[in-house]
């Protein structure tokens, strides 16, 4: 409730680029077969005492990342996207502007009663509550501290600047040469999104979903680190399971050759 729909709106405009938001979250539940509902709230609201051990909410978020990563490649590196932790999803990118949107609480305010029509009491716990949950959340899944202004470019406190100031400040500030899209940010944007897919592939397979994978790509070339099972005594990992790795990474359009990089450890 700090204006970030309307900025985004007004600098895809500006910009002639296209704007992505909620749409993220619906190509991303289509992918994995569940309701957008399901989804927003399992990318919103802070994890559970189950889900704090277990890989379900990364699953989901591993697709949100994707999702994204195919909208920044379509618009060729030239998007506004506005929604949840965009500066993390697409942390490593370069040429990206990671702008924090910051209101005085009673601009909030007023936009929570309007908009959801609550008491002034009840819309000022209901943004304390959004805070606290978007502050626990980011924490668990990035182990970061949202609030930190190292996380981001700009900070833009919309209390002191209208949203046609600010929305010409950042035009500006885009149009600067380290901010331009380049070929070689364009092979970083096509390596990036390649990545992405082979992350959601192994998170959407049975067999390697439970585990967390760090895959980075380079020209088709894609290898992924991690940890699988000891195999039974041995101290290498089980042949079954690296294979199964591969294998689904192969399947992956635009892959070329897979390098493994994986550590046997004891899983209980």
């Amino acid at each position: 409730m700090s204006g970030g729909e309307s900025l985004a709106t007004c600098l895809a405009e500006v910009l002639h680029y296209p704007m992505v938001g909620r749409d993220v979250l619906v190509e991303a539940a289509e992918k994995l077969g569940v309701s957008e509902e399901t989804l927003t709230q399992k990318v919103t609201r802070s994890p559970g005492l189950f889900e704090r051990v277990s890989s379900n909410r990364r699953f989901y978020m591993t697709a949100v990342q994707a999702a994204l990563a195919a909208q920044v490649l379509k618009g060729e590196g030239n998007l506004v996207y506005h929604g949840h932790a965009g500066h993390l999803l697409l942390r490593g990118l370069p040429a990206v502007l990671r702008v924090r949107l910051i209101a005085p609480i009673e601009m909030r305010v007023r936009a929570v009663i309007e908009r959801q029509k609550l008491s002034r009491e009840a819309a000022v716990d209901y943004i304390h509550h959004v805070d606290e949950e978007r502050a626990r959340w980011t924490k668990f899944i990035y182990g970061v501290d949202w609030s930190d202004p190292a996380l981001y470019d700009l900070v833009i406190n919309l209390g002191n600047l209208s949203i046609q100031a600010a929305c010409a400040m950042l035009a500006t500030a885009v149009g600067q040469d380290d901010l331009k899209t380049t070929e070689a940010v364009r092979q970083k944007l096509v390596d990036f999104e390649l990545a992405c897919r082979v992350k959601l592939a192994l998170a959407v397979n049975l067999l390697t979903r439970d585990l967390d994978f760090e895959v980075n790509a380079s020209d088709g070339v894609v290898e992924i680190s991690g940890e699988l099972p000891r195999a039974g005594l041995l101290t290498q990992v089980s042949e079954r399971d690296a294979g199964e790795v591969r294998k689904t990474a192969s399947t992956i359009e635009g892959v070329k050759a897979v390098h493994l990089n994986l550590k046997a450890v004891d899983f209980r």
